[in-house]
């Protein structure tokens, strides 16, 4: 669950619905009478940078949009960056072309090669070229990022790193959907990177009222037709290939606000106050340049506030799974408690429950035996979470705000068998 791809899914979302009804109807600059003969389009990858465990498939798509007509082609080649052809991967080139009338989505599916020794993370590169008929857009290369499957089960000392890191950004992406109600107006109710979602805001919701291409319906029931947000509201949006200049952004699928509850009157922040949905998706797609992560499941939220000091949030879900490129992580049994003080700057976090994924070839419990405690954005400075499979664990210890330490019991039999000492920067949470 990467966070970058994941935030891209929901951002413009939540300011579709600032305006309610102002992303329905059709869509904005897609549609309309232009000239009848059209324009050739743009060909581009969809997305520039993709990960991909050892014994699979990267999938990378180009897309002609803007325009379909005409026959047009494109040319594609990969290149080794520190991963090399016919060991990593194999090389590949040809040629996608385009059919007069036809737009949308071609792919690229190239096999990554299954390494038995460890390694590092390799990349290599695919590139457009040879334009015929239309345009070269901005995406013209892609980065493949081989990830070594090492972070399998049952956790040990060569895993245990991967694996811890596959846990944290799992947790750390619930954080980051929920951290974007601020969009809507509600509070701040922290997240790990606090004022990322006001700047978000300010960079689309000024702009973006309608899709550039593509088109997006919302539909608003306003339960007991006071025009108002409140209790027993439901909102669902449609997105259909809705493509946000601005960001950057292509949606596709559907989500829904439900479930909601309201006291008080959070969207101004007159305390004491209460706000709580349910964020459902069903197989939503976002792709910026970071990536696609497609969406399914649903996640509860329930924030609130005595005094607009302290600010607690829930986050649940039964089940969320997210697809980015080759990885699959599910989510199961999942809360998520915090409490964000904004006069101090602190957030204190308390977690647990199950992630499954292909990464590592099972599945792992992981709950929170001494809260985190994170000061004004920083990497949290305290916080001890136990990650553990069937016959293994590792038990994760902040140090401080550089360090973690990771203590490996191959067996589960009380006794820490290995000891490491990472820094935050080397698990390189995304």
């Amino acid at each position: 669950m990467r966070i970058k791809t994941v935030l891209t899914i929901v951002l413009p979302i939540v300011a579709c619905l600032t305006m309610f009804n102002a992303c329905g109807g059709g869509g904005g600059g897609g549609g309309g009478d232009g000239d009848i003969s059209g324009p050739p389009g743009t060909l581009q990858f969809l997305e520039t940078s993709f990960d991909a465990t050892e014994g699979t498939v990267v999938n990378i798509r180009v897309a002609r949009s803007g325009g379909d007509s005409g026959v047009v082609s494109v040319d594609y080649a990969t290149a080794d960056g520190s991963a090399v052809a016919g060991m990593d991967y194999p090389a590949m080139n040809g040629t996608l072309t385009y059919a007069d009338g036809v737009s949308g989505n071609q792919t690229i599916s190239i096999p990554i090669t299954e390494n038995d020794s460890a390694e590092l993370a390799e990349t290599f590169t695919v590139t457009l070229s040879n334009v015929s008929r239309a345009t070269l857009g901005a995406n013209s290369s892609a980065t493949v990022n081989i990830i070594d499957n090492s972070a399998t089960l049952p956790i040990t000392g060569d895993s245990a790193q991967g694996i811890t890191k596959a846990v944290l950004e799992a947790i750390v992406s619930t954080v980051d959907i929920i951290d974007i109600v601020d969009v809507i107006g509600l509070p701040t109710v922290g997240g790990v990177t606090p004022g990322l979602a006001k700047f978000a805001a300010s960079e689309i919701v000024a702009d973006v009222v309608a899709c550039d291409t593509g088109e997006a319906t919302v539909t608003w029931n306003d339960a007991d037709n006071n025009l108002m947000v409140s209790t027993g509201d439901t909102f669902d949006v449609v997105f259909a290939m809705c493509f946000f200049a601005d960001s950057g952004t292509t949606l596709d699928g559907p989500m829904s606000l439900t479930n909601m509850i309201v006291t008080g009157d959070p969207l101004n922040q007159i305390a004491p106050w209460r706000l709580a949905m349910t964020l459902g998706f069903d197989n939503l797609s976002g792709t910026d340049g970071a990536g696609t992560a497609i969406l399914d499941g649903g996640l509860d939220l329930d924030t609130s506030s005595d005094d607009n000091v302290v600010v607690d949030l829930s986050i649940a879900t039964a089940s969320l799974t997210a697809q980015q490129s080759s990885i699959s992580e599910t989510l199961t049994d999942y809360i998520l408690t915090e409490t964000f003080d904004l006069n101090a700057l602190t957030q204190v976090i308390s977690t647990n429950g199950t992630l499954a994924s292909n990464l590592f070839e099972g599945s792992i419990t992981f709950e929170t035996l001494q809260d985190f405690v994170v000061i004004d954005g920083d990497n949290p400075s305290a916080g001890q979470l136990l990650i553990s499979d069937s016959s293994s664990s590792v038990l994760v210890t902040v140090l401080d705000n550089i360090s973690v330490q990771l203590d490996i019991d191959l067996d589960l039999d009380g006794t820490v068998d290995q000891t490491i000492v990472v820094t935050w920067t080397e698990l390189d949470i995304e």
